[in-house]
């Protein structure tokens, strides 16, 4: 990804993540759809430079937040470590071990990006009683948008379990 379109990229995570935890008390966030009509006009404004998350309903940000990880051309977690970052979260005592050291093979900006969107999905899940979002809700909505791969083809069941 070109230096340019990556610090937008960054820029809209970070605006629309910002937005969000503006509404994180927002009951089924994330969960609840927003309408595609709505989510394609924001889409597009936004494509067009113009600020307007600030007028948008929060389920339609959260929309375009999953939507933006689908629509990558790469999936944010690289392909050729996917399996072996499943495959850690079963370890014990060497999980979080292993995790960092196969963060170590990702780009910087990568990692600062995953980061910064899982530090929000802590913030998010901290407020589960009110907006009915844990870590297993988010888990659920967000593993199939950042484990997506180039061919469109659908997650395995046994891998959405994992």
């Amino acid at each position: 990804v070109p230096e340019v379109c990556y610090c937008s990229l960054l820029s809209f995570l970070v605006d629309t993540c910002e937005y969000l935890e503006d509404h994180v008390h927002t009951e089924g966030l994330f969960r609840k759809s927003g309408s595609l009509v709505r989510l394609k006009a924001l889409k597009s404004k936004l494509d067009q430079g113009e600020n307007c998350l600030s007028a948008a309903l929060p389920c339609d940000v959260a929309g375009l937040l999953k939507q933006f990880f689908r629509e990558l051309p790469e999936p944010i977690l690289p392909p050729h470590l996917q399996e072996g970052l499943l495959k850690a979260q079963q370890l014990g005592n060497e999980k979080k071990t292993a995790t960092v050291l196969l963060s170590c093979l990702m780009a910087d900006r990568t990692t600062e990006a995953l980061r910064y969107f899982f530090n929000f999905l802590r913030t998010v899940s901290l407020r589960s009683v009110e907006n009915r979002m844990d870590s297993s809700n988010l888990a659920v909505i967000f593993a199939p948008n950042l484990f997506h791969s180039n061919e469109n083809e659908k997650m395995s069941a046994g891998t959405e379990k994992k």
